[in-house]
Formats: C-alpha cells, structure tokens, sequence
C-alpha cells in the first residue's frame, strides 16, 4: 500500500507535469498569436507550478516543516490564479 506521503509527491509531481505542460503550450500560443491575455495565462501557470517544486523542495531536500512548506506553496499559488483571473477578465489587447 501507498503511504500518505508518496500521495502527496505524486500529486506534487503530477502538478509539476501538468503545470510544466501548461505553461509550455500557453507560451506557445503567445508566440504564435501576440495576445497578452496567454501571457498571463502562462506566467501564472508558472507560479501555480513554482509554488508547487518550492515545496517539494523546502520539504523533501530543505527539511522544512509541512505548515512553512504549504505557507510558502500558497502564496506562488494565490499569485499564480490571480495572474490567471486576471488572463481571463481584465487583459485589454
């Protein structure tokens, strides 16, 4: 059986993939298109996604306690989906 948390890195790994793929295709379609709102689409994808490697790394390699890991994995991820709310609603090309 799988303990708790082996869960959690695979879903910190899952985040990590999907987040990295995320922001590659985002960043893409900016290229390719100049719209802005892609741009803040990736760039707050990258935050969800470094939010998500800070933690595992603070964690896993740094030793830090799980409240200071998910504090500081919080605050990218808050950053991140304002950045992708902001993509959504308020960019202006």
């Amino acid at each position: 059986m799988f303990s708790t948390i082996d869960i959690l890195r695979a879903f910190q790994l899952a985040i990590v993939v999907l987040g990295a793929v995320t922001v590659y295709y985002g960043g893409k379609s900016y290229l390719r298109t100049k719209n802005k709102s892609m741009l803040f689409l990736a760039v707050g994808f990258s935050f969800v996604t470094i939010g998500a490697v800070a933690a595992g790394i603070l964690f896993e390699i740094l030793k830090f306690d799980l409240v200071s890991v998910e504090t500081v994995g919080a605050g990218f991820e808050v950053l991140g989906f304002a950045l992708i709310v902001y993509s959504i609603l308020g960019v202006k090309d």
